[in-house]
C-alpha cells in the first residue's frame, strides 16, 4: 500500500518524451526541493502540465530557482546547455541575461503579477558564441504551499519572425515608393483670392476632375471633402495660413465627381508670404495615399489582433490547466487562420498536415492535398530543384527561402517561398504567397526595360539625324562637282577640271572620315591593334602638334620614365591626341598652354573615374588644358553623336565620341574632368600589355616599280569597287584575275595553278570573305590573302580573325595605300 502511494505521488512525472525521462532519472533528493514525493501539489501540478505540451516551457522554482523544461524547449539550447540546465540554480545559468529578466522575475515572486514580453531582443550563448535572438515570453506565478514560490515562462524564439517582417515592411516600403513615382499632382492656390489655379493633369485625375477645369474656388474643394473629414481639415488649411507656418500638410477623404468613389488624399505644402508675412500663395503636392492608408489600416487591425492575442495568452496564466487547455485551442486557431501556407510532410515529400489557407490560396481542398507530394502540382520547370531541395531535408539541412511555383485549382500557377526544418521523421514547412511580389517585380522590370528603349531610339534619332544631315552635305560636293565636270567636258572646257576633281576627292575624304568616326563611336571600326610604346608614339607627336596648337600656346610633354606598354591600334591613338590637342586650341582663343602626360595606374576597384574598367593595369595618357573648361550640362553631353559647341561648319561633333568609341573597343576607357574658367582634362585609359612594343610604322611613297607579272585573284561583288582594283593592277603589271562571288572564286583557285594572292572583301553574299579564305587554304595554306572591308562586325575583328600571311584595309582606300599593300605582300 506505502508503494503504491508513493508511486501515485510521482505519477506526474509520467510520460513527457526525453524530458519526463531525465527528470524521473535526476537525483532530485541531493537539491533543495528534495525527491519528487515531498513536491507541493502546485509544483507537482504545473510539471504535468509542462511535460505534456507541445509548447516551449520552463520552470523556476524555490528560493534557488532550480529549472524544469520540457522538450519543446529543450529545441532551444544546445549542446553545452542540455541537459545541464536540468535542476540547475536559475540565477547562474542565465548570468548573461539576468539583468535584463532578473527584475521581471523578482516581480513575478514578489506577487506584482505576471509579465508578458513581445518580439524581445535577448543575448543568449550558442555553441560557445554570444549571439542576439528575439523571444515573445511570459512570466507566470507558481503557487506553493506557503504562497508564490516559483515562475512558470511560456516563450517562443521568434527571431525568424522577426527578420521576416522587418524585410516584408521593406518590400512593401520599396514597392510603395515604385508605386508612387509620377502619380503627384501639383497645386498652387492664390490665397489673396481664394482660387486654387495651375493644378497639374495629375491633380485633376486624383480629384475626379475634368482635364479643362477653370479655376476652383475656396468652397468648391471643401464641398468636394467627405463630410467626416470637412471642419477639421478646413480649421486646419486656416490655422496654418494665419499662423505664420511655412509648411502645411494633411490627409483627408474626397468624393471624387467623376466617379463618385472616395480617396484618401494626402497634401504637402509650402505658404509662401511677403515681406511682412501676409500669405500670398501655397505651393502644394497631392497624392493618393488611399492604397497605403487602407494597408495602414489593416496594419492597425493586425496589431491589434496580436495585441489582443497577447493578452488572452497572459489570462490563460491564471489557472495552469485551464492555461494548457486554452494554450492547445489557441494553437488550433492559429493553425486555422493563419495566412501563411503551414504543412507537415514526411521524408518522402508526402504532405501529412496543411492548414486552412493551402485552399484559400491554391483553391484545393485538404482531402485533395494529403497523403501525396507535391509533385502533381509543381511547374515542369520546377520539379528538378523541388526533389533536390526535398532531398536536402531528408539529410537534416534547413530550407530558407526556398523558391517554387504550385498550380491553383483554376490553372494557374502561384509563387511561393519556403522556410523548412527537418525533426525527426517530418519535415515542417511555412510557405508564403509571394507571386504579388514576383508580378511587381516583373512590372518594374518592364517599366525600366521601356525607358532603356525610349532612351535608345532618342539616341538612334539624334544619331540618324546627324547623319543624315552630314552626308547629304558631303553628297551635294560630290554631286555637284561632277555635274560641273560633266558640263564643261561637253563644252570642252578642261582647263577647270582638276579643280573639281580636288572638291570631289575633298568631299569624298570628308565622309571617309566621317564613316571612321561613326564606326569609332559604334565600336565596330576595323581596328588592328599593336604593342605600342605611348611615350615614344606622343613625342613623335610633337612637332606636328607645335603646328596645330600655333604659337599662342605652350605645349609640355611629360612621360612617365616606366612606362607600360600598351596593345591599341597606334593610328587610332594618334588620330585620338590630335583630336584632343585641336579640342584644348579651341578652348584657348587667347593662349594659355597644353600638357601631354603619362602615367601607370592600377585599378583595385570601380571608381567614379574609371566606372567601366575591370580591375587590372593601365597606362593613362592625360590631355590638359587652361581653357574655358565645361559647364555641367556640356560635360553630360560630351560623349554625345553630333554634339558640339563649335560654330556652324567648325566641328561635326563626333571627335569625342570617335575617342570614347576606340577606347572602349580597346577594352579601355575615357573620363572628363573639367571646371568652367579653369581648363579641362581628358584621361585616356589604355589595358597594359606584357610584350615589346612593335616597330613603328613609316609612311612611304608609291612603289614605282612594276610588278614581275605575279598572279592576283581579286573577288568583290561590287562591279564598280572590283573594275577600278582590277585595272589599277593591270596598270601595274600585274596578272589578273577577278571573281564576283565566293563560289567562282574558290573556281578560280581550284582552276589556276598559280596565284600569289588573293585580294577578296568581307561582306561577300552567300559565302563571305573568310569563309572563301579558309576553303582556299585547305588546298594552298601558305596563300596570301588581303581582306577588304566597309563594316566590320565585331565578330570580324576577333582575335584570330588574322592568320599569318593574312592582313586587312579598309574602304574607301587611296589606290597608293592599296598598291604599297599588294607589293609588300607579293614580295
Amino acid at each position: 500500500m506505502a508503494a503504491e502511494l508513493r508511486e501515485n505521488q510521482v505519477d506526474f512525472l509520467a510520460d513527457g518524451g526525453e524530458m519526463g525521462a531525465l527528470m524521473r532519472a535526476y537525483d532530485w533528493g541531493s537539491t533543495s526541493i528534495g525527491v519528487p514525493s515531498t513536491w507541493p501539489q502546485g509544483l507537482r501540478t504545473a510539471i504535468r502540465i509542462l511535460l505534456n505540451t507541445y509548447h516551449p516551457m520552463f520552470i523556476w522554482w524555490g528560493d534557488d530557482l532550480i529549472q524544469f523544461y520540457n522538450d519543446a524547449y529543450r529545441q532551444t539550447l544546445d549542446d553545452a546547455q542540455h541537459p545541464r540546465a536540468l535542476g540547475a540554480y536559475g540565477r547562474e545559468f542565465w548570468h548573461e541575461v539576468w539583468a535584463m529578466v532578473g527584475p521581471q522575475v523578482d516581480q513575478v515572486m514578489s506577487g506584482g503579477g505576471p509579465t508578458w514580453n513581445e518580439n524581445q531582443q535577448i543575448p543568449v550563448t550558442r555553441n560557445g558564441k554570444l549571439t542576439h535572438g528575439y523571444w515573445t515570453y511570459g512570466y507566470s506565478p507558481l503557487d506553493g504551499d506557503d504562497g508564490i514560490s516559483g515562475v512558470m515562462v511560456i516563450c517562443r524564439d521568434v527571431t525568424a519572425d522577426h527578420y521576416a517582417n522587418l524585410a516584408l515592411r521593406e518590400r512593401e516600403a520599396e514597392l510603395a515608393r515604385v508605386q508612387e513615382i509620377g502619380k503627384i499632382g501639383g497645386l498652387e492656390v492664390d490665397l489673396r483670392t481664394g482660387f486654387r489655379n495651375r493644378r497639374s493633369p495629375e491633380y485633376l485625375r486624383i480629384h475626379g476632375l475634368p482635364p479643362d477645369a477653370t479655376n476652383e474656388t475656396h468652397e468648391e474643394w471643401v464641398a468636394r471633402v467627405h463630410p467626416d473629414d470637412r471642419e477639421a481639415t478646413e480649421r486646419k488649411f486656416i490655422e496654418a495660413v494665419k499662423s505664420g507656418a511655412r509648411d502645411y500638410g494633411v490627409e483627408y477623404r474626397i468624393h471624387r465627381p467623376s466617379d463618385g468613389e472616395m480617396r484618401w488624399i494626402s497634401v504637402k505644402a509650402i505658404i509662401e508670404r511677403d515681406e511682412d508675412g501676409k500669405p500670398i500663395r501655397l505651393v502644394g503636392a497631392h497624392t493618393d495615399v488611399t492604397e497605403e492608408v487602407q494597408a495602414r489600416e489593416a496594419l492597425l487591425r493586425s496589431e491589434e489582433e496580436a495585441r489582443q492575442l497577447a493578452l488572452k495568452l497572459a489570462e490563460l496564466n491564471a489557472t495552469l490547466a485551464e492555461r494548457v487547455r486554452e494554450k492547445t485551442r489557441e494553437r488550433d486557431r492559429i493553425w486555422s487562420v493563419s495566412r501563411d501556407l503551414l504543412m507537415v510532410a514526411d521524408y518522402s515529400g508526402a504532405w501529412r498536415t496543411v492548414n486552412p489557407a493551402w485552399t484559400q490560396v491554391l483553391g484545393w481542398s485538404e482531402a485533395d492535398l494529403l497523403d501525396r507530394t507535391s509533385r502533381w502540382l509543381e511547374h515542369p520547370d520546377d520539379q528538378a530543384k523541388t526533389m533536390a531541395e526535398v532531398e536536402r531535408l531528408a539529410s537534416g539541412q534547413q530550407t530558407v527561402r526556398f523558391e517554387n511555383r504550385l498550380r491553383h485549382k483554376d490553372g494557374s500557377y502561384r509563387w511561393l517561398s519556403w522556410t523548412a526544418v527537418p525533426d525527426d521523421d517530418l519535415i515542417y514547412c511555412v510557405a508564403r504567397d509571394i507571386t504579388e511580389e514576383k508580378a511587381a517585380a516583373e512590372r518594374l522590370k518592364a517599366t525600366e526595360e521601356a525607358l532603356r528603349q525610349s532612351q535608345k531610339m532618342e539616341a538612334v534619332g539624334q544619331l540618324t539625324g546627324g547623319i543624315a544631315h552630314d552626308f547629304n552635305n558631303l553628297l551635294t560636293g560630290i554631286v555637284g562637282s561632277l555635274d560641273l565636270m560633266q558640263t564643261r567636258l561637253g563644252q570642252n572646257r578642261l582647263e577647270s577640271l582638276p579643280r573639281y576633281i580636288d572638291a570631289a576627292m575633298t568631299s569624298a575624304n570628308r565622309a571617309a572620315a566621317l564613316t571612321h568616326r561613326l564606326l569609332a563611336f559604334a565600336r565596330r571600326q576595323p581596328l588592328v591593334p599593336k604593342s605600342v610604346d605611348a611615350n615614344a608614339l606622343v613625342v613623335s607627336l610633337e612637332d606636328l602638334l607645335r603646328r596645330t596648337i600655333g604659337e599662342k600656346l605652350d605645349l609640355d610633354i611629360a612621360t612617365a620614365s616606366d612606362l607600360w606598354f600598351t596593345l591599341c591600334d597606334p593610328n587610332q591613338l594618334e588620330s585620338a591626341l590630335l583630336n584632343l590637342a585641336i579640342n584644348a586650341r579651341d578652348a584657348m582663343p587667347d593662349g594659355g598652354k597644353l600638357v601631354i602626360a603619362t602615367r601607370n595606374i592600377h585599378v583595385g576597384t570601380i571608381t567614379a573615374d574609371t566606372p567601366a574598367l575591370t580591375p587590372g593595369d593601365y597606362i593613362c595618357i592625360a590631355v590638359t588644358d587652361t581653357g574655358t573648361g565645361m559647364t555641367s550640362d556640356v560635360l553630360a553631353r560630351a560623349f554625345d553623336p553630333f554634339f558640339t559647341t563649335k560654330p556652324i561648319g567648325q566641328g561635326t561633333g563626333l571627335g569625342l565620341s570617335m575617342i570614347y568609341g576606340f577606347a572602349r573597343q580597346s577594352n579601355g576607357h575615357v573620363s572628363i574632368d573639367s571646371r568652367v574658367g579653369f581648363g579641362t582634362t581628358v584621361n585616356v585609359y589604355l589595358p597594359r600589355y606584357e610584350g615589346a612594343a612593335s616597330e613603328a610604322i613609316t609612311g612611304s611613297q608609291r612603289d614605282e616599280h612594276q610588278s614581275a607579272g605575279e598572279t592576283v585573284l581579286v573577288v568583290e561583288d561590287e562591279p564598280v569597287v572590283r573594275s577600278v582594283v582590277v585595272e589599277m593592277l593591270q596598270d601595274e603589271g600585274y596578272r589578273v584575275l577577278e571573281a564576283v562571288d565566293g563560289p567562282s572564286g574558290l573556281a578560280a583557285l581550284r582552276r589556276e595553278p598559280t596565284i600569289d594572292l588573293l585580294v577578296t572583301d568581307v561582306g561577300l553574299p552567300g559565302m563571305n570573305g573568310r569563309q572563301l579564305a579558309d576553303q582556299a587554304r585547305e588546298t594552298r595554306p601558305d596563300l596570301k590573302i588581303l581582306f577588304i572591308t566597309g563594316y566590320a562586325e565585331s565578330v570580324a575583328m576577333a582575335e584570330g580573325f588574322l592568320l599569318p600571311g593574312m592582313e586587312m584595309i579598309t574602304k574607301p582606300f587611296d589606290l597608293d595605300v592599296l598598291s604599297r599593300r599588294i607589293r609588300a605582300m607579293v614580295t
